[in-house]
């Protein structure tokens, strides 16, 4: 969840900060005056008292029961559900374990290489639910609708290459299509939907080690139409103007941007918490939505998806002034998709 309340916690109990700085989100401090810098890294900060003391201070104060520390396996979400009831996240449990996600299988290149359909992605497109279409591709990128939209109007651009872990680390003779290609997405939502579009991205290490089984670490970039990010938003995570994405390449990494040429900003400070998935769980609460429908292994709104495929359809099968790059990396989709609305 997105923490919308700021507490200082407090124990006299060791063993309870010793276990609960294994959550992202949980910082220990020494004294009060710490507190307002760990708030600043979108975290909550934890302080060791006396027996039956209460922290002097002015700021609201929480005591971690002992009950709901997680010392056995199932009283973790026990705790993450307490932390939710308190309004804050506490981010994931850290086992200590690294996985080395270039070892696991990969839902993006799977969608690359065709899910072993054929080579050929108008033939693709034709026997593909229709959900795993692709809407354009180029030398060296595809745009495919995103996992569980959670609102019409959302596409992920995609590096064909796996070995590209995030978009800072792109090759710089890739840049001026990659360019293009955010240009080309821009003009289909905005066509179809009549609304701005923003593009962000959570970059991945070049290791491709990560604390969470299952990371996606292929690079893939968002883009939706009709969102951004409040300053309120952009503030809680110190995002900053990042002209060169490539200095955050060796980084873990959260970029975002308001349209295909405008400002990056980026946060690529390791010691700032940045929720997974964090936009997505911004869109559930502007959006109205429950909390937990964020998530997009657990909810795939295949009717935004729907949605999304059959309205850019429209724009690209009757707009006038489409340019001949868009039509040319458009057609292995409105041609496929087209014979199949008939169907």
């Amino acid at each position: 969840m997105i923490t919308t309340k700021r507490w200082l916690l407090y124990t006299s109990n060791e063993s309870i900060i010793c276990e609960l700085e294994k959550f992202e989100a949980v910082k220990r401090v020494h004294d009060v005056s710490e507190v307002e810098e760990v708030w600043k890294l979108n975290k909550t900060p934890i302080l060791k008292t006396d027996a039956g003391c209460v922290p002097n201070t002015t700021f609201d104060v929480l005591e971690v029961p002992f009950y709901k520390v997680p010392f056995g396996e199932g009283q973790k979400k026990e705790f993450t559900l307490w932390c939710y009831s308190m309004e804050f996240e506490p981010g994931e449990y850290r086992e200590g374990i690294e996985y080395d996600t270039r070892t696991e299988s990969c839902v993006l290149c799977s969608l690359v290489g065709h899910k072993a359909i054929s080579s050929n992605t108008i033939i693709y497109n034709s026997d593909v639910r229709m959900e795993d279409m692709i809407l354009y591709e180029s030398s060296n990128f595809i745009v495919v609708p995103e996992l569980g939209s959670i609102k019409p109007g959302y596409l992920m651009i995609v590096p064909k290459q796996h070995e590209f872990l995030s978009m800072a680390q792109l090759p710089s003779l890739y840049l001026g299509e990659y360019e293009q290609v955010c240009e080309d997405v821009e003009i289909m939502l905005e066509g179809a939907f009549h609304e701005k579009v923003t593009f962000f991205e959570h970059g991945s290490s070049p290791s491709g080690r990560t604390s969470h089984k299952k990371s996606i670490v292929h690079a893939h970039v968002h883009a939706v139409a009709g969102f951004v990010l409040k300053d309120y938003y952009l503030k809680m995570i110190q995002m900053q103007p990042c002209p060169d994405l490539s200095v955050a390449k060796d980084t873990h990494y959260f970029a975002y941007k308001e349209g295909a040429h405008g400002q990056r900003l980026c946060c690529y400070d390791d010691n700032v918490y940045v929720q997974r998935q964090f936009p997505r769980q911004v869109m559930a609460i502007e959006l109205g939505y429950d909390p937990e429908l964020y998530n997009w292994r657990t909810t795939a709104f295949k009717e935004h998806i729907m949605t999304t495929l059959y309205r850019i359809y429209k724009y690209l099968s009757t707009s006038p002034s489409l340019s001949y790059r868009l039509k040319d990396r458009t057609k292995c989709f409105v041609l496929p998709y087209k014979d199949r609305m008939k169907k």
